[in-house]
């Protein structure tokens, strides 16, 4: 029997937020199998609806804010693993390029993470993560200026 990549990807959640809940023990310990099974009942339900993504979302985010509110690696690893169902239940995880990109995505928000817990607060990597998005998007801007005004040859 093959497994579907976002059933692995929820079975490898479930697994974390198992292994969290026992190893942490922490004193509101029963909210997180709770909050797993609404992730897990909202992913079996909405088998064939056209916003399912939507839902698998809107459902495994309280899963996401109480895991991180005690320990951010187990929010990070959840928010993995909701990325991983997310692209699975997209098509997105099809070819190796896909995979790399995923990897990619959890290299990047681990570099993210670690920066938030070395400075001890959120604010400087925050502003320094809106800093690069508004370059990034500077520079996208002025991409799409030019290649209007080469091809288009109107005046902008």
């Amino acid at each position: 029997m093959i497994l579907r990549q976002d059933l692995g990807f929820f079975l490898l959640l479930a697994a974390g937020v198992l292994i969290f809940t026992l190893a942490a023990s922490p004193a509101s310990w029963y909210i997180y199998p709770v909050l797993l099974a609404l992730a897990g009942i909202v992913l079996y339900v909405t088998r064939t609806g056209k916003d399912r993504v939507f839902y698998i979302l809107c459902a495994a985010q309280p899963l996401v804010i109480a895991l991180s509110a005690v320990l951010a690696g187990a929010g990070l690893f959840a928010v993995w693993m909701l990325a991983g169902i997310v692209l699975a239940e997209l098509g997105m995880l099809a070819s190796g390029n896909d995979w790399l990109r995923y990897a990619a995505f959890c290299g990047v928000t681990l570099v993210i993470a670690l920066g938030i817990q070395a400075s001890n607060h959120v604010l400087l990597p925050l502003m320094i993560l809106i800093g690069l998005i508004a370059l990034f998007a500077a520079v996208r801007i002025l991409r799409d200026y030019r290649f209007r005004k080469q091809y288009t040859g109107a005046t902008p």
